[in-house]
């Protein structure tokens, strides 16, 4: 079976979950209390990052694992009734044609598409079902008495954590990949490990240090370089 994986953020979907998820409830005044909290503990290590201190592996993990916090105490159905409006609103409206027309491609070739991304694997399967993909793999919550605890379930599936994700996420299905015939689609360096798991990956709208990588790797590269 041949794969084609797509990263959302920034690759497929041209803006970013949680900011959709800040800006609405800043909007609303809902949950402002945890978004405040989110925004104080991922943007103090900011200085560091940019004079390089820190990884962006790990201070995009943070982003990632503390984002449940967004939706800490919520019901699961509150949050799907979130999910499906700020799906129909923000998402889109606001995907990239061309990877899109990319991703049909794919499909009518026969191919095991799947979205794969931080995002939350519940809001990334309503995605999938809404652009009729038949597979998501997103980032677990972890969920008590019918709510959201704000917690995620191990692994982050971001950066190394976004194949590790597939794979488990494949094995649970009995399903068999041919790696080397599968494509891979992504925008940020940070994704670096999802497209080397594939034989034919793509740099789409990458940042700077993507596409340095994707030119010394010889990969594709759809878009201009974002910053």
């Amino acid at each position: 079976m041949i794969a084609a994986l797509f990263d959302f953020d920034g690759t497929l979907y041209t803006g970013h979950i949680w900011q959709d998820l800040v800006r609405h409830h800043w909007r609303t005044g809902q949950h402002r209390r945890w978004v405040v909290a989110y925004l104080v503990r991922n943007l103090l290590p900011l200085p560091l990052y940019k004079l390089g201190a820190q990884s962006e592996e790990d201070y995009f993990h943070t982003w990632s694992r503390t984002m449940g916090w967004l939706l800490r105490g919520w019901s699961v159905e509150e949050a799907d009734r979130l999910f499906m409006l700020l799906t129909r609103d923000e998402i889109l409206p606001n995907l990239r044609p061309d990877i899109l027309e990319r991703l049909r491609q794919h499909q009518a070739s026969g191919h095991l598409v799947a979205l794969v991304s931080g995002t939350f694997a519940p809001w990334l399967e309503r995605i999938a079902h809404e652009l009729d993909i038949d597979h998501a793999v997103g980032t677990r919550l972890q969920v008590r008495n019918g709510h959201y605890t704000g917690r995620i379930v191990p692994p982050v599936c971001q950066s190394g954590g976004k194949p590790q994700r597939v794979r488990m996420y494949l094995e649970e299905l009995g399903l068999v990949v041919d790696w080397a015939a599968s494509a891979a689609y992504a925008d940020r360096d940070i994704d670096a490990p999802l497209l080397y798991q594939v034989g034919h990956p793509t740099a789409v709208y990458p940042d700077e240090a993507l596409l340095a990588r994707a030119e010394a790797e010889g990969w594709d590269v759809i878009g201009e370089v974002t910053p």
